[in-house]
């Protein structure tokens, strides 16, 4: 027989291997769960991502297709029934329907053209505008402030200090957001006396701060981080679209009665040269 200390010792080695079986066991248990738990969240993130990617590609295209479509009806309504008036006029003087007064009829169609001129150049420039690509945004705003002051209405105001230059592509963005803010707000912000635009850059934060004291609305919920508000208008949107693709931040303070303050805040240090 062995002795009661030999059978002791046997079962406390068995003890310790069966513990010892145990936890590996759940060590196991617990790095496969660890590991099936970190797959899942990382598919949940895909997928998170793949959704923001559409809602952003989505908004896109609309502002694009909204773009088109404003254009479009420029083209037509504007553009288009200028020249064909100018046509009928001039039909009539081939015609010698005005001999009475042709002068008079050779000066409304060239007055009629220099609006068509005008039209023309507006839709340009909205279409890309020349001034920022050969001057910079400063100058590119301070067009724009100028075109919305000669437009009449609210009288808009520019306040710049912008020394250093970013790229172009970052300026681009930051001016079809200012020009959309502009339009929202010479539209929309009723009651307003004043608008001002404000450039300003601080080592390497840069804010362009657009604000009125028009009525103000009632401010909507704000969208989940990176997404896309699929609530708000066309406009607004496209706004969305470019602050994110600057990965810029957007604060917007509004209130029925208390006007409008929209803030776009850029992190990225400036780079280039100033232009002269």
């Amino acid at each position: 027989m062995d002795a009661p200390s030999e059978v002791t010792f046997g079962k406390l080695l068995l003890t310790g291997i069966a513990f010892m079986l145990l936890a590996a066991g759940l060590l196991v248990a617990f790095v496969v769960v660890y590991q099936r738990r970190l797959l899942a969240q990382q598919q949940r993130q895909l997928a998170a991502e793949a959704t923001y990617q559409r809602q952003l590609l989505a908004a896109v295209i609309e502002a694009q297709e909204r773009e088109r479509e404003r254009i479009g009806r420029d083209l037509h309504d504007g553009i288009g029934s200028t020249i064909a008036t100018a046509k009928l006029l001039l039909n009539r003087l081939g015609a010698g329907a005005a001999a009475t007064n042709p002068d008079g009829l050779l000066a409304l169609v060239q007055e009629i053209m220099a609006g068509a001129v005008h039209d023309v150049r507006s839709v340009s420039h909205n279409l890309y505008p020349v001034v920022l690509a050969r001057f910079g945004l400063a100058e590119a705003l301070q067009h724009l402030v100028d075109m919305s002051n000669e437009a009449g209405g609210v009288a808009v105001s520019l306040a710049l200090h912008y020394p250093q230059p970013l790229a172009l592509a970052q300026e681009l963005a930051l001016y079809r957001i200012c020009q959309e803010l502009l339009h929202n707000a010479l539209k929309h912000a009723q009651g307003a006396t004043q608008l001002q635009v404000v450039l300003e850059q601080r080592g390497a934060q840069l804010a362009l701060v657009v604000e009125d004291d028009g009525c103000g609305f009632e401010p909507t919920p704000p969208a989940a981080a990176g997404t896309p508000d699929v609530a708000a208008g066309a406009g607004l949107r496209s706004i969305d679209v470019r602050v994110q693709l600057l990965r810029a931040r957007l604060h917007r303070r509004t209130a029925p009665g208390q006007g409008t303050h929209t803030r776009i805040e850029l992190d990225h240090p400036a780079t280039g040269e100033p232009k002269g």
